[in-house]
């Protein structure tokens, strides 16, 4: 039985570091928005703050689910109506767009 070198041994982590390398920049290829090549669902601009806000949710509802409730409701309201006051300010700008 023959003790591979220091040499052999260097040389075989290096090509199992470029294989793992290469294996991971696929992976990660593949969690990529459409854009830019991939499959990507979880890395879309839309799906980011979404994800935030139901990980914090989710969080916050394991640690203190006795805080976490009103401030789900109040952040819900607050979510509602901010999404109702930025569709009335883009209608307004689109109408002064429109006038120009």
């Amino acid at each position: 039985m023959m003790v591979p070198t220091l040499t052999e041994r260097r040389e075989a982590l290096i090509a199992e570091c470029s294989m793992q390398r290469s294996s991971l920049s696929h992976q990660i290829a593949a969690l990529r928005p459409p854009s830019e090549g991939g499959l990507g669902l979880l890395g879309s601009v839309n799906m980011k703050v979404p994800l935030m806000i139901a990980g914090v949710v989710l969080g916050m509802a394991v640690v203190k689910p006795s805080r976490a409730l009103p401030l789900l409701t109040t952040g819900l309201s607050l979510y509602k109506m901010a999404k109702s006051v930025l569709s009335i300010v883009r209608s307004r700008q689109l109408d002064t767009s429109q006038q120009i």
